[in-house]
Formats: C-alpha cells, sequence, structure tokens
C-alpha cells in the first residue's frame, strides 16, 4: 500500500509540477510575447503606411522617365540609329524624337525607325 501511495504521490506531484510550468509559459506569452508582437505589427504598419506616403508625395513615379531605364533594346535602336546616321541633322531629329517620346518604348521605336 505503501508503494503505491508513494507512485501516486510522485505522479501527482509530477503532474503539478507539469501544470505549473505550462501555466508559467502561458502566462509569458499572453503577458509579455504577445503585447510585444501586437505592438511590433502596428508599428510596422504605420511605418509602412508613412511611407508609402512620403513616396506618394515626393512623386517617384517621375524618376522613371530618365534615359538609364530605358530597356536594352531600346537603347541598341538609338545607337544603331546614331553610328548609321551620316548627316548630323538626322542625328538631332532623332534626339529631339526620343525626348518628345517620354520613354514611350513604341513611340522611341518609331523614332528609331523614321531617323
Amino acid at each position: 500500500m505503501e508503494v503505491l501511495r508513494n507512485l501516486f504521490g510522485n505522479l501527482t506531484a509530477g503532474i503539478i509540477r507539469l501544470l505549473v510550468t505550462v501555466g508559467i509559459l502561458a502566462a509569458a506569452y499572453f503577458f509579455i510575447v504577445k503585447p510585444a508582437l501586437h505592438t511590433t505589427e502596428t508599428i510596422s504598419h504605420e511605418v509602412n503606411g508613412n511611407i508609402q506616403r512620403s513616396l506618394k508625395e515626393a512623386d517617384v513615379g517621375d524618376i522613371g522617365r530618365t534615359l538609364d531605364q530605358v530597356n536594352r533594346k531600346v537603347q541598341r535602336e538609338i545607337k544603331r540609329s546614331i553610328r548609321h546616321t551620316s548627316h548630323p541633322a538626322q542625328t538631332d531629329r532623332l534626339i529631339n524624337c526620343i525626348r518628345r517620346a517620354r520613354q514611350d518604348v513604341e513611340k522611341i521605336q518609331r523614332c528609331t525607325a523614321k531617323y
């Protein structure tokens, strides 16, 4: 009988220790980890929103109007057209046509074909 009592006593003590450990871990999650994650998520969304608004206000879309961002095929066509042109006036017309195209790839290709 004494053996059973010691066995059940040790078993219940182990279960109680396990429950206390799980309770402490759950409390740490709900009182420390979860609020920290929520705060981090809120800050992340606020920063992302501020960046988006800043980019819209700065009108970053206009950066795409530089010749460096024209695709490689169009750049090759421009260089080839300039190399094959023997008249400086034709080169000037090509450059002016490209400027008027405002980075529209189809218009630039028409300019290179025309001049």
